[in-house]
């Protein structure tokens, strides 16, 4: 009798065992992976046209591609070996009654396909780079210059996109990030770099 318990007993443990192992391979197997959102950039605006960010009004005003440029000493600069340079125009405008500071070069981007480009220096004979704008706006004042973005060389005007991310310096959560995923509580203007 004491064997046929012992036996009973070890079927039972094993059954048990064997139940429990069996579960989470189960659950396992039957789940999906959840679909990501893909986050939709919102309907850009056109060369020329303004938005106004608090007492801030930003115009796109027109943008270029160059294959080489002159500084303002005179000399030649070429990109590097695949790239050419964009040039985009900003007017800034404080629209307010008091002192406001200008956006730090970084909260602009150029997209190309799922590619995100930050400015570079750029110092372009009879050009205004926009790191030499004074650091304030007063009421009513405006400011005109321009950014530099090194880009792949088979970029063209029709196929790129200028941001102004007044509140972030990314339009993708990470550099460079595929199908720009962005923030909605962060404010984001979109331009074509073409009419």
């Amino acid at each position: 009798m004491k064997k046929i318990l012992n036996t009973l007993f070890g079927l039972l443990i094993l059954t048990a065992c064997s139940s429990a192992a069996e579960s989470p391979t189960a659950t396992l197997s039957s789940s999906e992976p959840s679909p990501t959102a893909v986050m939709v950039l919102p309907t850009p605006s056109s060369p020329g046209n303004s938005i106004n960010w608090q007492e801030l009004q930003v115009t796109m005003d027109q943008a270029e591609i160059t294959e080489d440029f002159i500084t303002e000493f005179g000399s030649t600069r070429n990109p590097p070996e695949g790239e050419k340079f964009l040039w985009v125009n900003v007017r800034l405008k404080n629209v307010g009654r008091k002192e406001i500071d200008v956006p730090l070069p970084e909260h602009f981007s150029a997209l190309y396909a799922d590619s995100e480009f930050k400015p570079t220096y750029g110092h372009r004979k009879d050009h205004t780079e926009y790191t030499s704008l004074e650091p304030v706006l007063f009421p009513d004042q405006q400011a005109d210059a321009w950014l530099r973005f090194d880009i792949p060389v088979t970029a063209e005007l029709k196929d790129l996109r200028f941001v102004f991310l007044p509140e972030s310096s990314h339009v993708g959560i990470s550099f460079s990030s595929p199908n720009y995923p962005y923030a909605e509580d962060y404010a984001t203007y979109i331009w074509n770099c073409t009419q």
